[in-house]
This record gives C-alpha cells, sequence and structure tokens, in this order.
C-alpha cells in the first residue's frame, strides 16, 4: 500500500524538502492497528489489536485470530500472529 508517511519518532506528518513524503504505508499500519484500543477509530469502533493489554498480563488466546481479521481488512496480508517472550510476532 502506498500513501502519506508518519514520522516513526514524532507521530507527525513525514515532510521533506517542503512536501509530504509518499511511501509504503503497511509497517505504519500494523503498529497503528496493534497499538490502538478498541473505540480509538471511531469509524471502526472494535478495530484495535491492544498490544499492550496483551503484553503486560495474560494473552487472550482468540488475540492471534482477532488481530489477523483487523490486519486483513486494512489490507495487510498476515498469516501467522503471536506473542512470544514478550514479543509480538507478525508475519
Amino acid at each position: 500500500m502506498r500513501g502519506i508517511l508518519i514520522d516513526s519518532g514524532t507521530g507527525d506528518l513525514l515532510v521533506e524538502n517542503g512536501g509530504l513524503v509518499i511511501g509504503d504505508t503497511e509497517a505504519q499500519t500494523v503498529e497503528a492497528v496493534l497499538v490502538a484500543n478498541r473505540g480509538e477509530f471511531k469509524e471502526w469502533p472494535l478495530m484495535g489489536g491492544e498490544a499492550t493489554k496483551q503484553l503486560s498480563g495474560g494473552v487472550d488466546v482468540m488475540w492471534p485470530g482477532e488481530v489477523r481479521k483487523m490486519l486483513r481488512t486494512c489490507g495487510v496480508d498476515c498469516d501467522e500472529a503471536r506473542i512470544d517472550n514478550n514479543e509480538i510476532i507478525i508475519k
């Protein structure tokens, strides 16, 4: 997917040479879905991986399947989603 890139450090739009930067947005889409809590995307209130909740305690057994569905809805091909040793792995 191509679109407007966001600066990963500040969260602002990425600007170079006085213009917005266009590029592959798949990684930032995955990050946005995983980090978001349910209800943050007002148009899609059930969208949000709530990864911080999964890392801080017991992992929901339904979480990998739900995250795969969310990512596919956003146009990102995802075959595997899992948490391994407090690390989120998306393939």
